[in-house]
């Protein structure tokens, strides 16, 4: 007998469908804001604040299909469980959008001494396991991955926990040592702090999805 798909199998379809859409945009301001970072090109770092704009509009709209959906088709079992890891997702990915436009705006006070390339160098190696991480999350809420798959999309977590208390105690070596970059630190360490917060709600993201796979909510971080 043919597998028949109902409404409410397709309207979940369609709803992780746009959280995989919001969520390519959120990778995108990710990416640009790490090449901000690297050029402390100030034109970027304006686009990368227009650009949350549209993406805190997205999170919205998301928003009130969630709950359309909920309403309209009275879903049970894994639909109900996948449309209401949608919309906690949506806020999750509006907030990691928000990191990458407050390191845009960091970057856009027009700061004038050249930043440290090590210290930089460091964040954005730690930028690129928490975009990986959420990358791989995102894939497999996609296509129903299982428990270990989301599991090791975000094995990578406590690494960049190390990763950020590591950078945070070189920043305040050189900040100690140097005086003069004392506000330029600051900003470093604001910016290292986004990106593992972005790293921390991707986990949340792996936590919601197997949530709506297996029915149960594991701590992953």
């Amino acid at each position: 007998m043919s597998h028949v798909i109902t409404l409410v199998q397709k309207k979940r379809s369609q709803l992780q469908e746009r959280i995989s859409e919001l969520g390519a945009q959120v990778i995108a301001a990710l990416h640009q804001s790490v090449e901000c970072l690297r050029t402390q090109d100030q034109a970027l770092a304006q686009q990368i604040s227009a650009g949350n704009r549209l993406i805190n509009h997205q999170r919205r709209l998301l928003e009130q299909e969630c709950l359309v959906a909920l309403a309209a088709f009275k879903p049970a079992g894994e639909d109900l469980r996948t449309i209401g890891a949608c919309l906690e997702m949506a806020s999750e990915l509006e907030r990691i959008g928000d990191y990458a436009a407050d390191i845009a705006r960091i970057i856009a006070r027009d700061v004038k001494m050249p930043l440290p390339e090590g210290a930089v160098a460091a964040i954005i190696a730690l930028a690129n396991k928490s975009i990986a991480m959420l990358e791989q999350t995102l894939a497999g809420f996609l296509s129903h991955a299982d428990e270990s798959s989301l599991r090791a999309a975000v094995a990578n977590e406590p690494q960049v926990d190390r990763d950020e208390d590591t950078l945070t105690a070189q920043i305040l070596e050189w900040m100690r040592t140097e005086p003069e970059f004392v506000e330029h630190g600051t900003y470093l360490l604001w910016i290292a702090h986004n990106y593992e917060r972005a790293a921390d709600r991707a986990t949340n993201i792996a936590e919601r999805a197997v949530f709506a796979v297996a029915g149960h909510t594991p701590d992953l971080d």
